[in-house]
């Protein structure tokens, strides 16, 4: 008999201790949490993807474009004159001017600067423009190509690092020998 009463206290004693509104609002807010970090955490995963697919491209992009079937005209040294027209960048201010030298060949273009520092491009010919991407892909040119056998080339550049861009347009005229 005393069992009995024990075990009939026991249960009411387990069925007011389940009873506990401030636990099951506190359960409720830590579902909720955990709720809001797992679609954040989607959300992050699907940007990951994103940006692999993304870079990925780039890279199929310069892989699938080293060669370049430069016109006959083209081919040869260029002065460059490049003219900063847009820029959130310290390095680069509305206005700069750079005059390098452009050399063009079957395997791509070569810009030589002032220094002697140099970048080697690659790219594709499409229609009437060329797009060129250095080899570090943080730098894109395009070129109008010329209508007739003409000395000048016009286009532009865009260059982006350290989260910003700066933008240039670009004059070519050929070097004489």
């Amino acid at each position: 008999m005393k069992f009995l009463i024990l075990f009939i206290f026991g249960g009411l004693l387990m069925l007011t201790s389940c009873n506990n509104p401030e636990a099951e609002n506190q359960l409720k807010q830590r579902e909720l949490s955990l709720l809001t970090k797992e679609q954040e955490f989607e959300a992050k995963a699907k940007d990951y993807e994103m940006l692999k697919a993304m870079r990925d491209s780039l890279q199929q992009f310069t892989n699938t474009t080293v060669a370049i079937t430069i016109p006959e005209n083209m081919l040869g040294k260029w002065n460059g004159k490049m003219i900063c027209t847009e820029s959130n960048c310290s390095e680069n201010v509305i206005g700069d001017l750079r005059n390098d030298i452009w050399e063009f060949s079957e395997g791509g273009v070569r810009i030589i600067n002032k220094t002697g520092g140099e970048r080697k491009y690659t790219g594709k010919l499409t229609g009437s423009e060329i797009m060129l991407i250095s080899d570090n892909n943080l730098s894109a040119i395009t070129l109008q190509l010329p209508t007739e056998n003409t000395d000048r080339i016009k286009g532009s550049r865009e260059l982006t690092g350290n989260n910003c861009l700066s933008k240039f347009s670009v004059d070519l005229e050929k070097i004489k020998n």
